[in-house]
């Protein structure tokens, strides 16, 4: 796949093993829990970051 190019690999020689994707989904997981509890400021700031 590759050189891992967002720094999420867990790969010994940094090479891109789809770690970025299981990342992807728990950012997505807490952000829509916190939109459902009110904290709309803190989903933005994840969402920019």
């Amino acid at each position: 796949m590759g050189t891992c190019k967002c720094g999420y690999s867990t790969d010994a020689e940094k090479n891109c093993n789809g770690t970025h994707n299981v990342v992807k989904a728990v950012k997505a997981d807490i952000i829509a829990k916190l939109e459902a509890n009110g904290f709309a400021e803190v989903s933005d700031y994840l969402k920019t970051n």
